[in-house]
C-alpha cells in the first residue's frame, strides 16, 4: 500500500502542473493552521492557474473542492455548496482512476458540509457513496478509503450505531497504520473515534478520554486543525443537547476552536 492524498493521484511532468500543485498545497498548509483568508486567496490564484492547464479536468475540481472547504469554514454556506456541486458534477462522470479517487474525496468533504449543518443522514449518504467509489479503486486509494471509513464511523457514533462504528474505525486504523502511519493527523482522528466507541457506556471515562485525546491533538496539530475543530464541535453539540452547560464552558476555556 502507498500513501496518496487525492491531489497526488494525478502525476505529471508538466512544469505548470507541478507549480500549480505546489501552490495548492501551500493553501492546504495555511488552512490546517487556521489561516482561512490566506488559504482562500492562494486557492483562488490556483484556480485561475488551473484553468489554463492541460490537466484542467483534474486541477479545476481540486480548486473547487478547496474553495468549498474554506467557504464552509468561513460560514459561507451557499457559496460552499455551489463549489461542492461544481466539483462533484465535474468529477462524477470521469472514468480515470485518479479522478475517481478525487471524486471519492470530494464526497467525503461534502459530508463534512452536511455534518456541520447537523444533517447526519445526508452526511452518511455522502460517505457511503465515497466508500463505494474508493473501494473499487483498490490499494492505491487505500488511504483515502481509510479517511472516509473513519468519518463514517464518527457519524455512526453520533447516531448511536456503535457496533457499525466500531467495525468501521477498526478497519480505518488498520489501513492507516499500513499507509500513512501513526504520526499522521488522520490516525489521531481515527484513534479518538475508537476511544469514544470503547468507552461509550462509561460517561465519566468517556469525558476523560475525550478531553485527554483532544488535548494531545491540540498540542500536536495546533488549535485550529480541521480534525480537532470537528471533534470539539461534535462534542459541544452533544453537551448542549444534554444541557451540560458548565462542562461546555469549561471546554471553551481550554479549547479556542470550540465556539
Amino acid at each position: 500500500m502507498s500513501r496518496k492524498r487525492a491531489i497526488d493521484a494525478r502525476e505529471s511532468s508538466d512544469p505548470k502542473f507541478i507549480h500549480w500543485k505546489s501552490r495548492f498545497k501551500a493553501a492546504t498548509v495555511a488552512f490546517e493552521m487556521g489561516k482561512l483568508d490566506e488559504a482562500r486567496t492562494v486557492i483562488y490564484r490556483s484556480l485561475m492557474e488551473a484553468e489554463s492547464l492541460k490537466d484542467k479536468n483534474f486541477a479545476v475540481p481540486v480548486c473547487h473542492i478547496g474553495m468549498a472547504v474554506v467557504s464552509m469554514n468561513q460560514e459561507k454556506e451557499r457559496e460552499a455548496k455551489d463549489y461542492f456541486e461544481k466539483a462533484i458534477n465535474a468529477l462524477s462522470g470521469q472514468p480515470e482512476a485518479d479522478t475517481r479517487e478525487l471524486y471519492g474525496a470530494a464526497l467525503r468533504f461534502y459530508a463534512h458540509f452536511y455534518e456541520r449543518k447537523n444533517d447526519l443522514s445526508e452526511a452518511e449518504n455522502c460517505l457511503r457513496q465515497s466508500i463505494a467509489v474508493l473501494r473499487e479503486l483498490g490499494p492505491e486509494s487505500a488511504a483515502q478509503l481509510a479517511y472516509s471509513l473513519a468519518d463514517l464511523a464518527a457519524i455512526m457514533v453520533r447516531t448511536g450505531q456503535l457496533e457499525e462504528a466500531d467495525v468501521l474505525v477498526k478497519s480505518s486504523i488498520e489501513i492507516l497504520v499500513a499507509t500513512v502511519g501513526t504520526d499522521d493527523p488522520s490516525y489521531d482522528w481515527a484513534k479518538l473515534i475508537y476511544q469514544v466507541c470503547l468507552n461509550q457506556n462509561d460517561r465519566e471515562m468517556l469525558e476523560l478520554v475525550f478531553e485527554d485525546s483532544v488535548t494531545a491533538m491540540q498540542y500536536k496539530l495546533g488549535a485550529r486543525h480541521p480534525n480537532l475543530v470537528r471533534a470539539l464541535n461534535a462534542y459541544g453539540t452533544a453537551l448542549r443537547k444534554r444541557g451540560l452547560t458548565e462542562k461546555l464552558e469549561h471546554l471553551k476555556e481550554k479549547f479556542s476552536a470550540l465556539v
